[in-house]
């Protein structure tokens, strides 16, 4: 009753564990009792199994032991019985081999005999087949004197099989001529019927000649038969387009096409009556292939010819490739199992018309937008109305640029993107042609640029109009890109590309230079090159950013030119013996006040700010202060590298571009400023001092702009000014080429 209770298979387990096996036991004992009389009924139970274990195996030796002497007994019989089958074999080898030696010359014989038997009736069998064979060439014979030909058909089939029993004749081969030339008769006279019959889409008649066909072995030849007839009928009804009156290239393409779509259905109902054992769908393939690379006059003739006609080219390219792109997409269900190279082949013949165009897609896109571009504007305008042209432009630069890239998708499916990028490219340098002119000629009329402040107001204005344009091309390019992606994924998407043997365009519609180039492209716009994606338009915006520049630079040159002529006399007034500056005596600072050259430059800029006002940052204007300082960030007006280390804004984060055009101003000041200061040397201390008041109230005026002097002319200021008993001591605080300078200027000898 214990024994039941406990897990006696764990104890036949290879892995058993005594403690385990306890722990288990002792776990699910009756909790009433304690943790020693648990162990105690424990072993209890076990010496109760042990004991009946002793007695099961004391039960099972017993009988082991009785049944031994009857295991041995009947040991000994199996003994004997294997020694006398082994005497029966050995008798029965005996009596085999004395039969062979018996029967060896009986059997040799019957062989022999059997021999004979088959070669007899392969004899008579020939026999038969060429009497048979004599009678169907007989009976072939007079079935085309009757004009029988189904009957001709059907002993030609028969005449077949008796060749194959008479391979081994000795006039075999003389046969097989024969035959071949009933066949060749035979084919001759029914070819013609058969034609019309394919010609007529007299399905009946094709049917009995083609199951003719096929019994004498001749059916590889009939869907060729079938495919040249085809041809003809849609090249007459080609013959019959082209002349129909009133009619034009679009319509002649979409009547083709409508005929060509019920020749593929008809091919399928054909196919299922007449040849069951033909692919229909590599038929129709074949098919329309042939009647699109035959048809006289060809497609590209007649797609070349109507462009010439045509006002625009690009709409009537548009308007072909919808109806082929339709052609092919209601074609393709009659496509379904043929391999890929059939349908890329296909593709190449409906898309082969278009390739000239294609290939010539840069200039005739070009032209298109150039012309539309060329509509908004008109000449004799002045400098402020082509500023305001220049201006509204911008957008309808982005939208025709937009529609450009639409229409290159829906003509090129994408694949002429590289040709519209140069096309957009060769459109902006065209455009670019009017702010060149413009910068010509604000140039022109820089010198009057402090008394008439336009002229720098509208070279400011230029140049925040390329930033615009900048802006708005950045933003073109993601879209552009995306649409590129999108539209070429379908055939250079590796994941893709193979699955749709028909969307293969680039092996249409380019040459494999272009496919070569738009892979490039592909690459470079979705990253797979490596590194950072290459922007679409790159050539149109690194056009754009050197106008920009360009005009950048005019804008500065006008907005320093008032300050370069007052500068320019630095040297020259340095040199002249002005009242009071000639006297040897040292006068006190307040005795000098600034010179004429340099309160004018200070007065010029502190105008300047007051005539920049239009492009500070505010609220009415967010847009202009964008632009302008877009269009600064990709510049390199003189003095803005300076600007940006001395603590001023960087242009291509600033909100307030003025201010970073004020520092440019400051530091070409202070440049040029050193620059006539090499020019002087040899002058008074008076003469030194007051070079040293004038740097100081143009220090004085840049601070009000919020600048200050550059170091180098900071420190020449304060040498200017010293005595020459303390110059010594002062100069090691300062630039040893600063010292070096002034003590030059000032004629210093120790």
């Amino acid at each position: 009753m214990f024994t039941d209770k406990m897990d006696v298979a764990a104890f036949s387990d290879e892995n058993f564990n005594p403690k385990d096996w306890i722990n288990k036991a002792l776990k699910t004992s009756d909790p009433t009792q304690t943790k020693e009389q648990a162990a105690s009924s424990l072993v209890l139970k076990l010496q109760l199994m042990i004991s009946k274990l002793n007695t099961a195996l004391e039960d099972q030796c017993q009988q082991v032991v009785q049944s031994i002497p009857r295991i041995v007994v009947e040991a000994e019989q199996l003994q004997q019985e294997a020694a006398f089958l082994k005497d029966k074999l050995i008798s029965v080898k005996a009596d085999v081999e004395s039969v062979e030696q018996e029967t060896e010359q009986n059997m040799r014989a019957l062989i022999q005999m059997d021999r004979v038997k088959e070669r007899i009736s392969e004899t008579s069998k020939a026999l038969q087949e060429a009497d048979n064979w004599s009678i169907l060439d007989s009976q072939a014979e007079e079935g085309l004197l009757k004009k029988d030909y189904t009957l001709v058909g059907e002993k030609i089939a028969g005449m077949q099989i008796s060749l194959r029993l008479l391979h081994h004749a000795q006039d075999y081969q003389e046969r097989v001529d024969h035959l071949e030339s009933l066949r060749n008769r035979l084919e001759a006279t029914l070819s013609p019927n058969l034609v019309k019959a394919f010609s007529n889409n007299d399905r009946e008649g094709a049917k009995t000649i083609v199951n003719i066909f096929r019994g004498m072995e001749r059916d590889k030849q009939l869907t060729k038969y079938y495919s040249k007839c085809v041809k003809a009928r849609v090249a007459q009804r080609w013959t019959e387009i082209v002349n129909t009156p009133e009619t034009d290239v679009v319509d002649w393409l979409a009547m083709l096409y409508r005929d060509l779509l019920n020749q593929a259905k008809e091919n399928k109902e054909w196919c299922e009556q007449i040849f069951s054992d033909d692919n229909p769908d590599k038929i129709t393939c074949s098919v329309v292939t042939g009647c699109l690379t035959g048809l006289d006059p060809s497609l590209d003739f007649c797609l070349e010819a109507g462009g010439k006609l045509q006002p625009s080219l690009l709409p009537y390219l548009s308007n072909l490739i919808q109806k082929t792109n339709d052609f092919l997409s209601e074609l393709e269900p009659y496509l379904s199992s043929c391999t890929e190279k059939e349908c890329r082949d296909l593709g190449k013949a409906v898309y082969g018309p278009y390739r000239p165009f294609v290939s010539k897609y840069r200039e005739i896109e070009a032209q298109t937008l150039i012309k539309e571009m060329e509509s908004w504007t008109s000449g004799g305008k002045d400098t402020i109305e082509e500023i305001h042209s220049l201006s509204s432009s911008v957008a309808k630069l982005v939208q025709l640029f937009t529609t450009g890239a639409t229409r290159c998708n829906q003509i090129t499916k994408g694949t002429a993107f590289p040709a519209f990028a140069g096309a957009v490219r060769d459109c902006m340098d065209k455009h670019l042609d009017r702010y060149r002119k413009v910068m010509r000629r604000l140039e022109k009329r820089k010198g009057i640029a402090d008394d008439d402040w336009s002229v720098l107001q509208n070279c400011l204005s230029a140049v925040q109009i390329t930033g615009d344009l900048l802006n708005q091309f950045e933003e073109l390019d993601m879209k552009l890109a995306m649409m590129f992606l999108e539209a070429t994924r379908s055939y250079l998407g590796s994941d893709t590309a193979t699955n749709k043997p028909l969307a293969q365009y680039h092996n249409f519609l380019l040459n494999p230079e272009k496919i070569k180039e738009l892979e490039t492209m592909y690459s470079k716009v979705s990253g797979k090159s490596g590194g950072s994606t290459t922007p679409i338009l790159k050539d149109s915006l690194d056009i754009l950013k050197q106008a920009s520049a360009d005009l950048q630079k005019t804008s500065f040159n006008i907005m320093f030119h008032p300050i370069e002529t007052q500068l320019d006399k630095v040297s020259e007034l340095a040199t002249q013996q002005g009242p009071g500056i000639s006297l040897e005596a040292n006068l006190p600072e307040f005795s000098f006040s600034p010179q004429e050259y340099i309160t004018q430059t200070g007065e010029y800029l502190m105008t300047l700010p007051q005539h920049l006002e239009p492009f500070m940052s505010a609220a009415d204007n967010t847009n202009i202060t964008t632009g302008l300082a877009r269009a600064l960030r990709d510049g390199n007006i003189p003095g803005s590298k300076e600007a940006v280390r001395g603590g001023g804004e960087s242009a291509a984060d600033c909100s307030a571009p003025v201010d970073f055009l004020l520092g440019c101003v400051a530091v070409s000041t202070c440049g040029k400023y050193m620059e006539q200061l090499n020019g002087v040397q040899g002058i008074s201390n008076n003469s030194a001092r007051q070079l040293g008041i004038d740097i100081g109230y143009l220090g004085n005026v840049l601070e009000d702009l919020g600048h200050c002097l550059s170091g180098d002319l900071a420190s020449a200021s304060t040498l200017l000014k010293i005595e020459q008993q303390q110059f010594k001591t002062e100069a090691l605080n300062h630039p040893i080429s600063i010292a070096t300078l002034v003590k030059k200027i000032r004629a210093i000898q120790n």
